[in-house]
């Protein structure tokens, strides 16, 4: 007996589910080459000419889709570059400003370093005796300590936002292509 167009066959039988496949792209975005998505028809009338039916939308125009849908496709991806290039700048704005930290703070460290060495030197020509001298040895090792650990973190600061830079400039040169 020939099925049914439900899926089911002919006779007292049971019905079984019918496999629907969809075989046109859902958006024009998934569509090849001049093909309409899903819901969309090219026809043509003597009259009009070529002009396109929406059905699941259930309007009619005579502009191509595919043509408009493009166009919003660069305008957006312009509009994305322009907002990528702000972010950009904005980053690399950011990486002079820590580049400019971390200078600051090798120059800190190493006054602090001069200063260990200066404080040795009157420490020791004043008979040990360190009540004389100019500054706290063991304070100046603590501010050293502390020194270093900011450095190390700006160090890591700064080539966390190299990495991301090069990310972005990466991501607006292939926006701009």
């Amino acid at each position: 007996m020939p099925a049914k167009p439900d899926g089911g066959e002919g006779g007292g039988g049971g019905r079984r589910r019918a496999d629907y496949k969809i075989t046109k792209p859902l958006t024009f975005a998934d569509c090849v080459g001049d093909e309409l998505p899903l819901g969309w028809e090219e026809v043509y009338d003597q009259q009009v000419g070529v002009y396109y039916i929406d059905h699941i939308n259930k309007t009619t125009q005579i502009e191509n889709p595919r043509t408009q849908w493009r166009q919003e496709q660069e305008r957006m991806l312009k509009e994305y570059l322009v907002v990528a290039q702000e972010a950009l700048k904005a980053k690399k704005e950011m990486y002079l400003i820590k580049q400019q930290r971390l200078e600051l703070a090798q120059q800190e460290m190493l006054l602090f370093h001069e200063l260990s060495e200066d404080n040795r030197s009157i420490t020791s020509t004043l008979s040990g005796s360190s009540s004389n001298a100019k500054y706290d040895p063991d304070q100046i090792k603590v501010e050293i300590a502390c020194r270093r650990e900011r450095l190390s973190r700006l160090k890591q600061e700064l080539a966390q936002v190299k990495q991301e830079l090069q990310y972005k400039e990466m991501g607006v040169e292939t926006l701009q292509e």
